[in-house]
């Protein structure tokens, strides 16, 4: 395995109970591994999904899922290399996007009550691409977050 540090994406189903973000912050905290992002995704009946963005070798990134999946709150992991052609994601801007190139990436903008909000949808490379001209452009998005691959 290559000791080369990466990005990855762990894609953590949990019961929705208290303590639950601690330990899984704590996993990673433990190992000296800090997050890029963290996003509750979806909570619904109980269960709920985080993404969790960091870097680590492929080694640790395995140790870090085999963790996750002991603690008693985990009830699936799924880890994902930033690479993966399944990460998709998507981008809130609060406003309309300036006149600039987004390749690979679907915009719409709706108007409720006189306020603008477009939403990106794309590759995750597509989509991060579009952030970094969005906020050159001074149009910096209010949200970003990585989608669950459908596997």
């Amino acid at each position: 395995m290559s000791m080369l540090t990466t990005r990855w994406f762990a894609f953590v189903t949990v019961e929705d109970r208290a303590g639950a973000s601690a330990a899984l912050t704590g996993v990673f905290s433990e190992r000296g591994v800090s997050f890029g992002s963290i996003s509750t995704l979806d909570v619904h009946g109980g269960v709920g999904t985080l993404s969790v963005e960091f870097s680590a070798s492929e080694r640790l990134a395995q140790v870090l899922v085999r963790t996750l999946e002991r603690l008693a709150v985990v009830r699936s992991v799924t880890l994902v290399h930033v690479e993966d052609p399944r990460v998709r994601a998507v981008a809130v801007i609060c406003c309309p996007p300036p006149e600039i190139d987004l390749p690979g990436v679907s915009a719409w903008t709706e108007d409720v009550d006189g306020e603008p909000t477009t939403i990106l949808r794309g590759s995750l490379p597509a989509i991060e691409a579009a952030v970094a001209e969005l906020r050159e452009a001074g149009s910096p998005p209010a949200a970003v977050t990585v989608l669950p691959p459908r596997l």
